[in-house]
């Protein structure tokens, strides 16, 4: 009897637990705008996806922190992929707990309610996505069936997306010799475009402006197998698949009488791995929250005159870009030199102007030592500091008008940038607003986008970021290496012709985006745990002493839950909940 008692209290416990998931899993509203997905086929018979999606995050749904990605087999690897939000490198790619693919972790960069944001990946080298051709017509041919990566309905509110799915065949193939297949639940034409790349190779192309992006589509194509390698192509031997006896029917009968016991266990497991990764999400975001809770107590009017680096405390953004944006005001000030990267090591100018901040003076007092442990040190106090300095100066002020107000300069500094007219002005701009540009979330892809096709005249402060660079500059019998070179034309007939230094566009972005980003992780090491001890010590956890009686299972806000079922062979197949 006591046996009996507990397997009820356990139904029972469960009965209240799994709707309480599917409640907080609502939470989660968006759609998407645009779909798209190019299925590339490999000449070794692997597979690359493409994806493209554009998110509207509902304005009462919550924050799109994880996209799920559905991928047609479990043979890839997550070093494979290449994802980003908005331009920016997506902070984590994992599997995934609920989906057969990848888990897109957007971190800080997570769509807040009423706003959108463009996912895109690179998902390379996957393998076992080919099989013998079904039918009798075409023995010799290769057949792909793949259904792109869908959503929840209770999640996605998708009605007129626009969506494009395109298969790419194999570089060998004859621009007569692919085959197509009707695609399935499709709702735009069942013909696609069928053309040939620039590079010569078959592609087909279905699109519409009347889908979404929580149905099932599935689309196929069929080529010459001669074109992989045989052991490209996978075939089944299973029993099911060849014919079978009436064991098989035992075997699932057995099955679906023990399907109830494993849709319990499954419902309990599914639980425990939502409310694990709530608590370790909630952790890791509290650690980033290094604001004391009274900056958000909302007083009158904007607190101006804030400079940049001040501003990006309080819209609290990471430490690493905080460090990095006071690196660069004392480069532009020509007050330091780089003299080594990784590990970042500078040159502090003998003469310093009575005008700096004070988180500017705690900073090169930080680096007068070499060693490592005492800079990190001495930079936690720097950023503490400044964390307490911010809070004092926004005392009386709304917090939400001020980062209304800074979010709009820095909104404000890059259309100047991405407006002006002349390589000279674009690169002058970008200079004069560096700091307010580097606050913005989409910075890197943005400084990659604005000078991928220009040149870059670079300022006078980049020698000394950039030791390796050394400008030429023309005499007439050959060149001569000036380490500092002014704008302007010589006049004279023994003075050099001299003319203002620049640097492919792409090579300057890259040195911008990779060089200031290691230098900054080089010297806090785990971002992270960096910033949950300045935390710790501006927002510390407050203690409270538990009441009686409480305990056991405490239902928060969030979650998510995932309802479908993938079953079918050579098909991607995905479901997502919580904006996954």
């Amino acid at each position: 009897m006591n046996k009996i008692k507990r397997i009820f209290l356990l139904l029972t416990l469960i009965l209240f637990l799994i709707p309480l998931g599917s409640a907080q899993a609502q939470d989660y509203r968006f759609s998407l705008s645009a779909y798209e997905v190019e299925a590339y086929l490999e000449a070794d018979g692997t597979l690359t996806l493409y994806y493209y999606m554009v998110f509207q995050n509902d304005p009462s749904g919550h924050a799109i922190d994880y996209v799920d990605l559905g991928l047609p087999t479990t043979q890839y690897k997550l070093s494979n992929i290449k994802a980003e939000i908005n331009g920016v490198k997506m902070p984590e790619v994992n599997d995934s707990a609920y989906v057969q693919g990848a888990e897109l972790a957007l971190g800080s960069y997570a769509i807040q309610p009423g706003q959108s944001g463009t996912v895109t990946a690179w998902i390379y080298g996957i393998k076992g996505v080919l099989s013998p051709y079904d039918g009798s017509d075409r023995t010799d041919y290769a057949n792909f069936q793949f259904t792109p990566s869908y959503f929840g309905s209770q999640y996605d509110r998708s009605k007129n997306t626009e969506y494009r799915m395109t298969i790419i065949l194999p570089p060998a193939v004859g621009a007569d010799q692919g085959v197509w297949y009707q695609p399935s639940g499709w709702r735009g034409t069942s013909d696609p475009e069928a053309k040939l790349t620039t590079d010569g190779r078959v592609y087909y192309s279905w699109y519409t402006t009347n889908a979404d992006v929580h149905s099932e589509y599935r689309f196929g194509a069929a080529f010459p197998a001669s074109v992989v390698p045989t052991d490209a192509l996978v075939t089944s031997s299973t029993p099911a698949q060849n014919g079978g006896g009436s064991w098989i029917k035992g075997a699932f009968s057995a099955f679906f009488s023990f399907l109830p016991c494993l849709g319990i266990a499954g419902g309990l497991i599914f639980m425990t791995v939502v409310l694990q990764r709530k608590q370790k999400n909630s952790l890791q975001a509290r650690k980033m929250q290094y604001l004391p809770p009274k900056i958000s107590v909302e007083g009158k009017g904007i607190k101006r005159g804030l400079t940049a680096v001040e501003a990006g405390i309080l819209l609290e953004e990471p430490l690493d870009k905080i460090l990095t944006m006071i690196l660069f005001g004392l480069l532009k000030k020509e007050l330091v030199t780089v003299i080594n990267r990784d590990p970042l090591k500078i040159e502090i100018s003998e003469t310093l102007p009575d005008t700096l901040y004070p988180y500017e003076k705690a900073f090169l007092e930080a680096f007068k030592t070499d060693q490592t442990a005492k800079q990190r040190t001495a930079i936690k106090s720097l950023m503490i500091d400044l964390v307490k300095s911010v809070a004092d100066k926004m005392k009386g002020f709304s917090a939400q008008e001020t980062k209304a107000y800074y979010t709009d300069i820095i909104r404000r500094a890059w259309e100047a940038v991405e407006n002006a007219k002349t390589p000279e002005i674009k690169s002058a701009q970008y200079d004069h607003t560096l700091e307010w540009t580097m606050l913005d979330d989409q910075f890197n892809g943005r400084t990659e986008r604005t000078f991928a096709d220009t040149p870059v005249f670079i300022p006078s402060w980049w020698p000394r970021y950039d030791t390796t660079y050394r400008p030429t500059v023309s005499t007439g019998g050959g060149s001569v290496v000036s380490s500092s070179v002014p704008s302007g034309s010589s006049s004279g007939g023994s003075r050099p012709s001299i003319s203002l230094p620049s640097l492919p566009g792409s090579a300057f972005a890259a040195s911008m985006i990779h060089g200031a980003s290691n230098m900054a992780a080089g010297v806090l090491g785990n971002v992270t745990d960096f910033t949950s001890s300045v935390t710790n010590r501006t927002n510390p956890i407050p203690v409270s002493t538990p009441s009686s009686g409480s305990g056991g299972f405490r239902g928060g806000g969030g979650g998510s839950s995932c309802a479908c079922a993938c079953a079918c062979a050579g098909c991607a197949c995905a479901c997502a909940g919580g904006g996954r």
